[in-house]
């Protein structure tokens, strides 16, 4: 009878990892994809991205826009722009002309990004946008954050999960250097909120809106 009861136990356990991959399609106990208590609980999808509550306001993508993976930085862009930036050194911006601003400005009072011009929104659907000014400051205040091998910083938060962010690219290595916008425009609309951090600082700043950086998107809980 102990062995009979053994073996459904076994065959109860094996039936649950094979239930679910985390993006709710079935996977087989025992191959790659099969679900564990860890990606089953902490990962879920929203228009083919992957995400993780952190305990905080909104949902935290698992990857920057453009990368496949948590350890790419991905694409970097202007402020308010949908293309990347193919270099590092181009801080043209398709709302700057002569150096005027055409949209967000003193004249429109438009202090957050519409979502024709959210990158996220733009790339990933409807569902996804670049974080705020005070979500990200809530990213900084409520998280533990950790340098993972100068490559980026594991960020934790107040549920115990976590995120990675990597630095903007491997230039960046020995500074391990990260500058992430926000949708959320600065006082003097020459400029827009982004998060910086590396080994002596993490918080908000602000930088030229024509000056390229990488975007990790939120989603609503």
């Amino acid at each position: 009878m102990k062995k009979l009861l053994l073996f459904f136990a076994i065959v109860s356990v094996a039936g649950m990892l094979a239930s679910c991959n985390g993006n709710g399609k079935t996977a087989e106990a025992g191959t790659e994809g099969t679900a564990t208590e860890e990606n089953a609980e902490d990962v879920g999808f929203l228009q083919g991205f992957a995400y993780v509550d952190l305990g905080l306001s909104v949902n935290w993508a698992t990857c920057n826009v453009g990368a496949n993976a948590p350890e790419e930085f991905g694409n970097k862009y202007g402020w308010g722009e949908t293309s990347a930036k193919e270099s590092d050194f181009d801080f043209n911006n398709k709302y700057k002309v002569d150096d005027e601003w055409t949209k967000y400005n003193e004249t429109d009072n438009l202090t957050t990004l519409d979502k024709d011009d959210d990158v996220a929104t733009s790339n990933w659907g409807t569902d996804w946008r670049m974080p705020t000014k005070d979500e990200m400051q809530e990213l900084v205040d409520k998280c533990t954050w950790t340098i993972k091998d100068n490559k980026g910083f594991e960020v934790k938060g107040p549920n115990g999960k976590t995120i990675f962010l990597p630095i903007n690219d491997d230039l960046s290595t020995s500074h391990c250097k990260g500058n992430y916008w926000t949708s959320s425009c600065y006082e003097n609309c020459y400029a827009a909120y982004e998060l910086v951090f590396h080994t002596k600082f993490t918080g908000l700043n602000s930088d030229s809106r024509g000056h390229g950086k990488l975007v990790r998107p939120v989603c609503a809980k």
